[in-house]
């Protein structure tokens, strides 16, 4: 009785640790691109690295019960998401997008220089204004290369919902930079 008891207590504890080393894996894969990804949706480093924080131990603590999941990016991406929009709803203000921008301007004009910043905080500014479900499927597949599948896996939507995301967002977008030339 004894030696099962043992025997179940190694193997627990050879699962447990199987388990610390997959999830360890899976860090190492995706870390990088998911505060990326959070600290392109916030536009804030210090919210962007307490939500991947969050992410990271909220997944943790769900990775031993996960089984076989075909997506593990996916999966990150969406409780990445999920607590995006948590903080958000829990702050009650609006969260501007921070896209990267080219701040390398050797052999740049001062001027265009300057243009290129004002370009860059206008689109900024009119992606925070996307609704949300918008935003987070725009950043997902414009800058992260997300396939419509992974979209819709971390919206938990259709990919045919992800794509009207995608092109609603887009359009969008587009019709406000279309005003960007015009002096008022």
């Amino acid at each position: 009785m004894l030696t099962a008891r043992l025997l179940d207590l190694d193997m627990t504890t050879t699962r447990r640790a199987a388990s610390q080393t997959d999830f360890g894996q899976l860090v190492d894969i995706h870390q990088a691109e998911i505060l990326r990804y959070l600290r392109r949706l916030t536009g804030d480093r210090t919210t962007a690295d307490d939500l991947f924080q969050e992410t990271f131990l909220r997944a943790f603590r769900a990775f031993a019960r996960l089984g076989a999941q075909p997506n593990h990016r996916a999966w990150l991406y969406r409780i990445a998401t999920n607590q995006f929009l948590n903080h958000r709803r829990s702050r009650g203000r609006s969260v501007e997008v921070a896209l990267v921008a080219d701040t390398a301007s050797r052999g740049v004009s001062p001027v265009a220089a300057h243009e290129r910043e004002v370009v860059s905080l206008r689109l900024r500014q009119a992606i925070a204004r996307l609704p949300k479900r918008q935003r987070v499927a725009f950043v997902q597949r414009q800058l992260h290369g997300f396939s419509y599948r992974d979209v819709s896996a971390v919206l938990a939507c259709s990919e045919t919902a992800a794509r009207a995301n995608v092109y609603q967002a887009m359009r969008r977008l587009r019709r406000e930079m279309a005003g960007w030339g015009r002096t008022t």
